[in-house]
């Protein structure tokens, strides 16, 4: 019968509550604002964007000065090349020119052992013959023998001479190789952070440093608010936590703009006075309970705009 009633017009206007139904609750839209500020401590060379521009995903906003990045990544890529050379150092054995200094004092030893073990067979003749002593045989065996142990340890200092470096001497140069090429990434990728980017779509709201000045991570550049960056903060009775849960959809309208829906992302475990921001005189001692809800994709609301908000049908 109320709904009957309340849809003629003439009668409607006679009764109170026939009117709009109340909001669920009253509250504001706020930003999730992104300052961007670098990595370490620089001057800013120049600003790309001015307060108000849209900005893209990857958009450079500012540059910052880079030499001293630069210098470091110079210094960088000698360490690499210097590890490198050791390493291919170590892995192809001795040099050319050490090499082919043993390969003489070789084939001079070789030259000698034959022409001792010549003069040792000629003394042995000579003794049978009894023109030579046995004291000379014996000395021409013992020139013979010096002659091949000597070619014996050419032999040896040439094989070792080939042979690269010891196995952990060259996994600890590889392990340096590792080292100095892991440091030149990192110049190459701090020298890249020098340009500062937006991670996101979104609105330049505010420059907080300009050209000249220094900027560091606890000093950063500007603010910008991504695309889907606002929510709703609004605050319910008791009573009325139990219409609500994550993902309950709502409908949400505000002085000047179109109506919208949002999506409830979080409810307060513990109530609150109502706020001084919101509060009436006759509201102020209430305990509400803090909500949260995110507006649909392509929402106009604008952080600090006072919405009311119901539970959609």
């Amino acid at each position: 019968m109320a709904d009957f009633l309340c849809s003629l017009a003439f009668l409607a206007a006679l009764f109170p509550q026939c009117g709009p139904p109340a909001p669920l609750g009253t509250g504001y839209a706020e930003g999730d604002y992104v300052q961007i500020a670098p990595l370490a401590t620089a001057r800013i060379e120049a600003l790309a964007v001015r307060q108000g521009d849209r900005v893209e995903a990857g958009q450079a906003v500012a540059i910052l000065e880079t030499r001293d990045a630069e210098l470091a990544l110079a210094a960088a890529e000698a360490a690499h090349a210097r590890a490198a050379s050791t390493l291919a150092d170590l892995e192809k054995g001795g040099r050319a020119p050490e090499i082919a200094a043993i390969e003489a004092t070789l084939a001079s030893a070789r030259a000698n052992a034959e022409r001792t073990a010549r003069e040792a067979a000629r003394q042995e003749r000579l003794l049978a013959q009894r023109v030579s002593s046995p004291a000379q045989l014996d000395d021409a065996r013992a020139a013979a023998d010096m002659a091949e142990a000597a070619v014996r340890e050419a032999e040896a200092r040439l094989a070792v001479a080939r042979l690269p470096a010891r196995p952990d001497a060259i996994a600890a140069a590889r392990a340096a190789l590792a080292q100095a090429q892991a440091d030149r990434q990192a110049m190459e990728w701090q020298l890249q952070q020098r340009r500062l980017t937006a991670p996101a779509p979104g609105i330049v709201t505010d420059i907080l440093r300009h050209r000249g000045e220094l900027a560091g991570p606890s000093a950063p550049v500007l603010t910008y608010l991504p695309d889907g960056a606002v929510k709703l903060r609004f605050f319910i009775a008791e009573a009325d936590l139990a219409a609500l849960a994550l993902g309950t959809r709502l409908t949400v309208d505000c002085d000047g703009c179109a109506p919208t829906s949002a999506t409830v992302s979080f409810i307060a475990d513990e109530a609150e006075f109502t706020p001084p921001v919101l509060y009436a005189r006759d509201a102020r001692q209430k305990l509400v309970y803090l909500v949260e809800a995110r507006p649909e994709p392509g929402s106009t609301l604008k952080p600090g705009q006072i919405v009311d908000v119901w539970k959609a049908p």
